[in-house]
């Protein structure tokens, strides 16, 4: 898990507009069924980057909601379907994510390496709605120019519990980066190597995650929103000398609206 709105000024934004947009549509929640999920507010632990050892904590925006079942945001992604068949089990549209950078306070040891910037990626998606399971195939690019690179995301979720109190369901998410996002991201360039950190030019990776992501109703109106996730960098990814953990954990808890 990265983040759930694309950039951190968006992050900044949202936070202050969703208890105004909480208020204003709590009233309609009942019989407006254009929206469905969950929108609300909580607290987020992650690394400080992809393979750091070093956590922080963030008060942020929790959205697990769909518009007419066209425009979504789904944690940590934002997309919008442009075409589904008839019976709504093939879509197609286009998403996009955040992917995170670090700078060099973000953790001890990292005043060898160079800053990497935050970037946003998206592209062309297709949906498969089968019995048990929901898939996404995604190929991004780097839409903000940051490592042109490009990726191919596929997640796989399944629903493990869903009644008018518990809503529980389960993830699992492969990222294959080609070799210019790694070696952005995690690459050691001559000019900068040291002994610390030395020369390292990776190639492409396949990073994946597992998690659960679900919502305790305390009524019809409100619940406790919760999840977490083990994320693993792939081998060309995590030999890298920036790497301090192969393994990274993030989980977050908040209150928010159901729809």
């Amino acid at each position: 898990m990265t983040t759930f709105f694309p950039g951190r000024w968006c992050l900044c934004a949202a936070i202050l507009l969703v208890p105004n947009l909480c208020a204003a549509q709590a009233a309609e929640a009942a019989t407006d069924k254009s929206l469905d999920g969950y929108l609300g507010v909580g607290l987020i632990s992650f690394p400080d980057y992809a393979g750091s050892a070093h956590t922080q904590t963030w008060l942020i925006p929790i959205a697990n909601i769909e518009y007419r079942q066209v425009a979504y945001i789904y944690l940590d992604r934002v997309g919008v379907r442009l075409w589904k068949n008839d019976a709504s089990t093939i879509a197609l549209g286009v998403a996009g994510e955040q992917r995170f950078g670090f700078q060099l306070n973000d953790a001890p040891g990292l005043d060898g390496a160079t800053d990497r910037r935050d970037a946003f990626e998206g592209g062309p998606v297709i949906e498969w709605e089968l019995p048990q399971l929901s898939l996404s195939l995604g190929y991004f690019a780097d839409m903000s120019n940051v490592s042109g690179g490009r990726s191919v995301r596929l997640s796989v979720y399944r629903e493990l519990l869903g009644n008018n109190t518990w809503d529980l369901g389960a993830h699992l998410d492969f990222d294959y980066s080609n070799s210019r996002i790694v070696q952005y991201y995690f690459g050691v360039q001559p000019g900068t190597a040291t002994t610390v950190f030395p020369y390292y030019q990776p190639g492409a990776s396949l990073n994946s995650a597992l998690g659960l992501t679900g919502a305790y109703k305390l009524n019809r109106h409100h619940a406790i929103l919760f999840g977490s996730e083990l994320s693993f960098l792939g081998h060309e990814a995590a030999q890298s000398p920036i790497v301090q953990r192969r393994i990274g954990l993030t989980g977050y808890i908040g209150f928010g609206l159901v729809y």
